[in-house]
């Protein structure tokens, strides 16, 4: 099994939502993904109370946050694999 599909800890989540809050974010956290290829940075969805979801990077490595990009038509996030 490689890194990225394994599952993200709650001990990792609660880490994760730690930066978030560091950081001033507020919102509702939606799914947590592993990055391929690494154990200690994160995709993060999260949703604000308009129901905007955005993609952040979260890193556990370097305890920073990155937003990505507004999830739309455009962008969306894949968490199952294609049939």
């Amino acid at each position: 099994m490689n890194l990225a599909e394994k599952e993200v800890t709650q001990i990792e989540m609660m880490k994760i939502i730690g930066l978030f809050r560091k950081e001033g974010y507020t919102g509702e956290y939606e799914t947590f993904q592993r990055v391929s290829g690494t154990d200690r940075e994160f995709f993060v969805v999260m949703s604000n109370e308009q129901g905007i979801k955005a993609l952040f990077r979260a890193s556990l490595m370097l305890n920073a946050v990155e937003f990505q990009y507004v999830l739309d038509d455009k962008h969306t996030f894949v968490t199952e694999k294609a049939e």
